[in-house]
């Protein structure tokens, strides 16, 4: 996922947690789903979601082992 972007006036009301929980749900038997924020700060709402920061600290991604 490249653009997770909510208009600030509605940050906080869950808009981007339900979006990404779709895509979730979409792309669920794929067996990578790469979040790549483009701040740091902004790591940790993708980390709410399962997604871990990969070794280089850049991408972040959900493994689906079958």
């Amino acid at each position: 996922m490249h653009w997770v972007l909510v208009n600030p006036k509605y940050q906080g009301m869950h808009v981007g947690s339900g979006l990404v929980e779709r895509v979730k749900e979409r792309y669920a038997d794929y067996i990578f789903l790469e979040a790549m924020p483009e701040e740091s700060k902004n790591a940790p709402f993708y980390q709410r979601h399962g997604f871990t920061l990969l070794e280089d600290g850049r991408a972040m991604q959900i493994v689906t082992r079958s």
